[in-house]
């Protein structure tokens, strides 16, 4: 029951468990941006790139998303990539 609102967002709904989910992810949200401008980020300055799990969250449970300069990467498989990108050039560079 959880996953697919946070994944998709209340999409219209009102009963009791959206509005509880939406609450705890709203907080959770607001906590990752917190952990944002503690790490440095100045909205103003700096475009940033969601990548992952998090992009649902901020997209739905922040106001985020409606700032110009944010973008969002939507495959869950993103990070994977990237992580396997960079071992592939750490091997390629280790056979030089």
């Amino acid at each position: 029951m959880i996953e697919p609102i946070l994944v998709n967002g209340l999409q219209g709904r009102t009963d009791d468990v959206a509005g509880i989910v939406s609450r705890i992810a709203e907080r959770y949200a607001g906590d990752i941006l917190k952990r944002l401008i503690d790490y440095g980020y100045k909205e103003s300055l700096v475009h940033l790139y969601v990548i992952g799990g998090g992009d649902c969250l901020l997209r739905y449970y922040s106001d985020i998303a409606s700032k110009g300069n944010v973008t969002f990467i939507e495959d869950i498989c993103a990070n994977a990539k990237g992580y396997e990108c960079l071992a592939m050039q750490k091997q390629r560079r280790q056979a030089v």
